[in-house]
């Protein structure tokens, strides 16, 4: 009786160590999403731009300490958690500044893209 429950445990501590030997994944990654926002005018891409990106059901607070990155017109917001957001932006345009809000979706996994030409 002892061996069969001995042999039950090492079974059990084989499949613990296998499941926890397998999540290799980024788990964090598979949980949020990416925002890619790319910000062109004629002459090519924004020299200046200002952004926030604040959640829809409460835009008045912006969002602090995100992962985010602006190259030549491309915004890039990682780990973002699923939900619909705002994008709110700003752009100098000759003596005053250009100001706008996009609304959009983030999904789990996924990367969502905005184009905005001005």
């Amino acid at each position: 009786m002892t061996s069969k429950r001995t042999m039950k445990m090492m079974l059990l501590l084989v499949a613990i160590l296998v499941t926890f030997s397998s999540c290799q994944k980024n788990e964090v990654a598979l949980r949020t999403g990416t925002l890619k926002a790319t910000f062109t005018v004629s002459s090519g891409y924004l020299q200046s731009f200002n952004y926030s990106i604040l959640l829809s059901d409460n835009g008045s607070y912006a969002i602090t300490g995100l992962d985010a990155n602006m190259d030549k017109g491309v915004l890039t917001v990682k780990n973002l958690n699923p939900g619909n957001y705002y994008l709110e932006y700003s752009y100098p345009n000759g003596s005053s500044y250009q100001s706008g809000k996009i609304l959009f979706q983030i999904h789990s996994g996924q990367t969502t893209e905005i184009k905005k030409q001005f």
